[in-house]
């Protein structure tokens, strides 16, 4: 009833006619007289008989209730009949029209079944990402279903993206965008930014997420496809200015070898995300297959009870008055390879300065200024120590 009174809204627009669809039972399901819809219409069962059209002129509608002068035809949908289209005026005007609408109607009938069976198939895959994301535990027989129904394959191995556009959906709608003409095109950047199509999910998780769960064939593949991460999410992210859509992180979780253990690569994905926004590291393009984010994620990757051991014992250097000089000169001098002359060239400090303020970290602390193991224990705890300060 919902798509027959949809499409005869949507033809009415274009018809100088009143119009109606009735049941196999001839019960009115649309009609451009809203007053109509629900009643009976006797002479549909006979159209539906015949399998033809009939006419009505003003003689014959006399004694017939809820019938107009007009013409009523079988309508058809994948070569069953499913209704009857009745066209309210004058038979001599209506009739030279009737095949012409009839077929005007059973396209727009196409087009609107195949809008409402893509939209239930969207939410559908909107409902399975949710489920096998931000759950913990789910139910395998339930996810094989799932797969079932859309066509996927349990055991393929995947890898989650996750692309968070922050409000850019908000946005959207303030600014009077159609949003559900934005989700789709954003959606076919995503896949065509990261060459996924067959067997790819790729679905809104919610307004701020896009999420592509990438299938690859080996772990040699998905290695390769890390390789081209980066280059691709810059693509996207050039993809989505054209839409006004600036705010992106874009993140890639860990290989996982069947679908219902994908949420560990999502999570690792989001936390990627989360500390990329912390540390404030640019481009906001993250994944483990990156040395710079290793590189900058591993200070905070220290477990909390081995850094409060750690803490406890450097105590004394943290309460020196002179604590954040040294903290700032040690982590030049690593930065510069251990090399007293550049460091201290770089700080505009004489060498002998330097090396002043190293040996006394040296002697506070009891770290061998001039071992690159200590020195990189040292470095990698007040690094974390310096931004955890400035995000406070």
């Amino acid at each position: 009833m919902q798509i027959a009174q949809k499409v005869v809204k949507t033809v009415s627009n274009v018809l100088p006619f009143h119009i109606s669809f009735s049941d196999e039972q001839g019960y009115i399901i649309g009609s451009s007289l809203p007053e109509r819809i629900g009643t009976l219409h006797e002479p549909s069962k006979e159209v539906l008989e015949k399998n033809t059209y009939l006419l009505f002129d003003e003689e014959k509608v006399n004694n017939q209730p809820n019938v107009f002068p007009g013409v009523a035809m079988p309508v058809t949908f994948d070569s069953s009949t499913i209704g009857v289209l009745g066209i309210i005026g004058p038979p001599a005007q209506v009739e030279p029209y009737a095949q012409l609408i009839s077929k005007y109607v059973e396209m727009r009938w196409h087009e609107t079944f195949d809008k409402q069976l893509e939209d239930l198939e969207t939410k559908t895959l909107e409902t399975f990402a949710q489920y096998i994301l931000l759950n913990d535990k789910t139910n395998q027989v339930r996810v094989e279903q799932y797969c079932k129904m859309l066509d996927l394959s349990f055991y393929t191995k995947r890898f989650c993206i996750v692309v968070d556009i922050g409000d850019s959906l908000i946005s959207s709608v303030q600014n009077k965008t159609p949003i559900g003409q934005l989700k789709e095109q954003m959606l076919h950047c995503t896949q065509k930014a990261f060459d996924s199509y067959h067997n790819a999910i790729c679905t809104f998780l919610n307004t701020e997420k896009i999420i592509l769960l990438k299938p690859v064939q080996s772990e040699h593949n998905y290695m390769a496809a890390l390789e081209y991460f980066i280059e691709q999410s810059s693509y996207l992210t050039d993809m989505f200015k054209t839409y006004q859509i600036t705010n992106i992180s874009i993140a890639a979780g860990k290989l996982c070898h069947t679908i219902d253990r994908i949420s560990e690569s999502y999570q690792e994905a989001e936390s990627l995300i989360k500390f990329g926004r912390q540390l404030d590291i640019s481009p906001r393009i993250y994944t483990f297959h990156s040395w710079d984010i290793i590189k900058a994620l591993l200070p905070h990757q220290i477990d909390a009870h081995f850094q409060d051991k750690i803490m406890f014992r450097l105590r004394p250097l943290f309460a020196d008055k002179d604590f954040s000089e040294l903290m700032q000169n040690f982590m030049v001098y690593c930065q510069n390879k251990m090399n007293i002359s550049q460091a201290a060239k770089e700080l505009y400090i004489h060498r002998n300065t330097l090396i002043y303020r190293l040996k006394k970290i040296e002697a506070i602390t009891s770290v061998n200024i001039k071992d690159f193991e200590h020195c990189m224990m040292l470095y990698l705890v007040l690094k974390r120590y310096d931004k955890s300060s400035s995000l406070r």
